[in-house]
């Protein structure tokens, strides 16, 4: 603002030309916008009766919480901001409230009903809350606070994106607003935190009322265990981290993109069109069915072990991203990884998450290259004790330690041009893995080595040199200040 006076001269009340104050008013709004704080924007209104009501028009508000700022006096601040607008719509709304101190999360789900019921008349364009509501925490009870801790969500008919970040709202019971009107012009939807919901107002809310909706994303704990069902013709992307879920029933013949991160019980997905598909937690073929996949054909797929049988249900995927934690020297885990990850569908880049310990990396690596036969791009990303020397800890019975576990009949990496390894250690079995695609893969042009090289890094980047072929182009890398950096 001091900028913005000595531009006009100096202070409000000097007779120099005021160039600023007269430029158009949507010109005006622009720089003002360009503030990224509501506060700061009405604080110009000092200058001048020219500026006194620019703010009020502006076509965003961002009230975004200083750092030490007391809740109270925040609060007040977005309340005075939302009270004073006077346009009849608004392209933007934030409100934010970030803050270390926990015993000063307190914004009652009472004083944010009155934001969104001015978002649901003024919105045309983005919603963004990101607060900090209801805690019970030192002393803070359900029953203290009463009926505050029930947010109703009003229909935003003209909101185009709205993204509610409610974290660490134990209490806070979210109700859309019971009406017929709908979230007609919604193309995205994003609920986030510890935000109970009712399952019957969830289904009704997703399936019902938002009839345009492009986008979800749904973080939400069920108030009771019960069924979700999300049908929708206009979805293309869709994340589901739901708690407490029954029975999922998803019916969406445009889903390009499904990512479910906590498991339901069961699960019925009929989606023609998937494209991506992300689950990390267990699937039981069983249980949680595609009854619908279109063309059974992915351009991403990623699960970890535990839901590495859902790869059963795709023939093609372009790129694999797999998880698997071998950190136990159980026998029977190892047999069960054997026999999960048996079968790969074909795929073009393969990216694997893998902590091997206590088995032994090449045998591991020999069985899911058995599955890279048409890959043209294998990365591998190994999480386990960098500087372990032992080639096995596990127990002498495993399967890892018999012979034919090191056979390589069935591997063709006649296709793999690039290979990357971070993690890098230069142990015994890390070397043994690259010398083995160093030798197989025929026509590999590319090989990225990250990570810490041990006491003598430049004989352990020597040594893989050496076992690559002339026209193998090496590269090693390492973090520095949290950015790879590649190492001359």
């Amino acid at each position: 603002m001091a900028e913005l006076q000595r531009r006009r001269g100096g202070g409000g009340g000097c007779s120099g030309e005021d160039r600023i104050s007269g430029l158009p008013d949507a010109l005006l709004h622009e720089i003002l916008v360009r503030l990224r704080s509501a506060a700061a924007a009405a604080r110009t209104s000092v200058l001048s009766r020219r500026w006194r009501h620019v703010w009020a028009h502006l076509p965003q508000l961002h009230l975004v919480a200083p750092p030490a700022a007391a809740p109270a006096s925040f609060l007040a601040t977005v309340d005075a901001a939302l009270g004073g607008y006077l346009a009849p719509t608004l392209e933007h709304l934030g409100v934010a409230h970030f803050t270390d101190q926990w015993r000063d999360l307190r914004i009652p789900a009472g004083r944010i009903e009155p934001w969104l019921r001015f978002a649901a008349e003024h919105v045309v364009g983005n919603l963004n809350l990101f607060l900090r509501a209801p805690l019970m925490f030192n002393g803070w009870t359900p029953e203290i606070l009463g009926e505050e801790a029930v947010l109703e969500l009003p229909v935003c008919q003209r909101a185009k994106r709205i993204e509610l970040h409610l974290r660490y709202a134990d209490t806070t019971w979210l109700r859309p607003q019971a009406s017929g009107l709908l979230f007609a012009a919604l193309t995205s939807l994003k609920i986030d935190g510890c935000v109970r919901m009712e399952g019957s107002d969830l289904t009704a809310l997703v399936s019902t009322q938002c009839p345009c909706l492009r986008d979800l994303d749904l973080y939400i704990t069920l108030i009771v265990i019960f069924d979700v069902s999300i049908h929708s013709y206009s979805l293309r992307t869709l994340e589901i981290r739901l708690l407490e879920t029954r029975r999922l029933e998803i019916l969406a013949p445009s889903l390009e993109e499904l990512i479910i991160s906590i498991q339901p019980m069961e699960a019925q997905i009929s989606a023609p069109k998937l494209v991506k598909v992300v689950w990390w937690h267990p699937y039981d073929p069983l249980l949680h069915r595609f009854v619908d996949v279109g063309r059974r054909r992915l351009q991403l797929l990623q699960i970890s072990i535990q839901s590495s049988s859902l790869s059963k249900q795709f023939d093609e995927v372009d790129k694999l991203d797999l998880s698997i934690c071998l950190d136990f020297p159980d026998v029977a885990r190892y047999g069960s990884f054997l026999n999960e990850t048996n079968k790969l569908p074909k795929c073009k880049s393969v990216r694997i998450f893998l902590q091997w310990e206590p088995h032994g990396l090449l045998p591991v690596m020999l069985h899911l290259l058995r599955s890279c036969n048409d890959t043209k791009k294998l990365r591998l990303d190994l999480f386990g004790l960098l500087f372990r020397r032992l080639m096995h800890s596990c127990l002498p019975s495993c399967l890892c330690r018999l012979e034919e576990s090191r056979r390589i009949d069935g591997i063709d990496l006649s296709s793999l041009e690039v290979a990357e390894i971070s993690s890098f250690s230069g142990s015994h079995e890390q070397m043994e893995l690259v010398e083995f695609l160093c030798s197989n893969a025929g026509v590999l042009k590319r090989l990225l080595i990250t990570g810490v090289f041990g006491p003598r890094p430049k004989e352990v980047r020597e040594k893989v040199c050496s076992m690559c072929h002339p026209n193998v182009k090496v590269d090693f890398f390492v973090f520095r200040e949290g950015r790879r950096v590649l190492v001359d």
